[in-house]
């Protein structure tokens, strides 16, 4: 699946934006890289911050802005 497919399912999209993430953290790049961006990542942080597991993951990766994670302990942002 790639950003622009649509599942009707929203797990389906969170775990494809999970893995999309993890791997550009361990490799640092996929097939959709170019020139230094790559938008199947952007879509992936995107789409997790839409999940609470996918917020405690984007955190945890350090890619969270700071802002956001009093989200995570439930505070008002």
């Amino acid at each position: 699946m790639t950003g622009t497919d649509e599942s009707a399912r929203p797990v389906d999209r969170f775990e494809s934006a999970r893995l999309t993430a993890l791997q550009h953290v361990d490799e640092g790049t996929c097939f959709h890289c170019r020139d230094g961006e790559c938008p199947q990542h952007a879509w992936a942080i995107e789409e997790l911050t839409h999940h609470d597991g996918g917020r405690r993951l984007l955190c945890q990766l350090g890619l969270l802005p700071a802002a956001d994670n009093s989200a995570l302990r439930g505070e008002p942002r």
